[in-house]
């Protein structure tokens, strides 16, 4: 006698795979928090990697790096186009990255770092190298980065500069100016005239960085602890930055920018060669919205669009003034501020939900939620303001 052998029912199929549905469903957000916990671990590991090249660069210098090393010519202007190392650049060899550091011509600018001229053609193999440690794994942009608006700029003005279809290597991780926007005035020639109503001295909304600015451990006299040093900058498609063309441009602080003149969509991104910021002659005329390797904290963190980092021309002969909407009546400001003059610098922002994370001079990293109080948030990235911070626990 024979059995009947007995398969599968079309009922009994659709409840499996409706079963296998649900917990796939039920995984995947499982699996998508474990590998995003992964990303965040391995970006603060990136941060840290930044701490002890700090730290051992300044063992070795006395100071730490400054944000970017510009020429001061006898009329106190700096050139719009001299930038000769960027905080990044200056780090390279605390990374174990000597080779690339011989590249780096530091007798020559930045836009002309050319890192080889094989078969005699000028290949810029040094600016649009991808260095990992410089890079949050969950960050979503292109790395290198083209940007082509900017090239037509550099082969329309820079004599000898990159050829067309030259490639950025990108970082996302930024040095904190402070919660100031000035790039008018720095501590070393402070002067109070061009600080907001009730400011006091410039040391009170004063960052660890700022062009041709070096700061020793001894002047982070707030504690090393509370002080942030660094912090992200994610950029991609998620990332729009603003279209402002004058820090003025209040009411496009939160307008994103149009496509450029290419079509191409533009995003908060940072190339870790340059220091130097965009300014008001070129960003109005060409439509340049740029970021930069600094951000403030006068936005709150996670800022979308991402604040356009800029400076006017006239900055660097210390005429500018800024105006203010103070939130509190106390010199350690808690305030949206309103730019004049022509400054902006650009916020902090990462692709980890919630938050960033930040590098505090002491070589700690913590991860800011995106809701934390501002006036403590602006607090923890000066280095004099002379406050009491309690840094939030992870």
């Amino acid at each position: 006698m024979t059995r009947k052998r007995r398969g599968f029912t079309l009922v009994e199929l659709l409840v499996v795979i409706a079963i296998i549905g649900v917990l796939v469903a039920l995984l995947l957000p499982a699996i998508q928090a474990a590998r995003e916990a992964a990303r965040r671990a391995n970006c603060v590991s990136n941060l840290k990697q930044f701490g002890i090249a700090m730290q051992t660069y300044h063992d070795a210098l006395k100071t730490f790096p400054a944000g970017c090393c510009m020429p001061r010519p006898p009329n106190n202007v700096m050139s719009e186009n001299e930038c000769f190392s960027s905080f990044h650049g200056m780090l390279l060899p605390f990374f174990e990255e000597e080779g690339l550091k011989s590249l780096y011509n530091s007798k020559l600018d930045w836009q002309h770092q050319w890192g080889g001229t094989p078969m005699g053609v000028k290949v810029a193999v040094v600016p649009a190298a991808v260095i990992p440690v410089f890079v949050c794994p969950s960050n979503s942009g292109d790395n290198p980065y083209d940007d082509r608006l900017l090239n037509e700029i550099f082969l329309a003005a820079v004599t000898g500069s990159y050829l067309p279809g030259q490639l950025y290597g990108t970082t996302n991780y930024l040095i904190c100016k402070g919660c100031t926007d000035q790039w008018c005035s720095n501590v070393v020639r402070d002067n109070s005239a061009n600080n907001g109503p009730g400011l006091g001295s410039l040391k009170y909304e004063k960052g660890m960085f700022d062009a041709n600015y070096a700061v020793a451990i001894r002047k982070i006299t707030d504690g090393t602890n509370n002080t942030i040093a660094m912090g992200e900058g994610a950029h991609g498609l998620a990332w729009p930055i603003a279209a402002m063309t004058t820090g003025k441009d209040t009411a496009k602080r939160n307008t994103p920018a149009s496509p450029d003149t290419f079509g191409k969509f533009r995003t908060g991104w940072t190339p870790w060669i340059c220091g130097q910021v965009s300014f008001t002659s070129i960003a109005g005329p060409t439509g340049l919205y740029e970021s930069n390797m600094y951000f403030c904290t006068l936005e709150p963190i996670n800022k979308n669009p991402v604040t356009t980092t800029q400076a006017h021309d006239a900055d660097e002969t210390n005429n500018c003034r800024r105006s203010w909407e103070l939130a509190k009546g106390h010199k350690n400001f808690g305030v949206y501020a309103i730019p004049g003059a022509g400054h902006s610098v650009g916020n902090a922002r990462s692709d980890h939900p919630g938050g960033a994370n930040f590098l505090f001079a002491d070589g700690s990293v913590h991860f800011l939620n995106e809701d934390i109080n501002l006036l403590t948030y602006q607090w923890m990235s000066t280095i004099q303001g002379e406050e009491t911070v309690d840094v939030p626990k992870d």
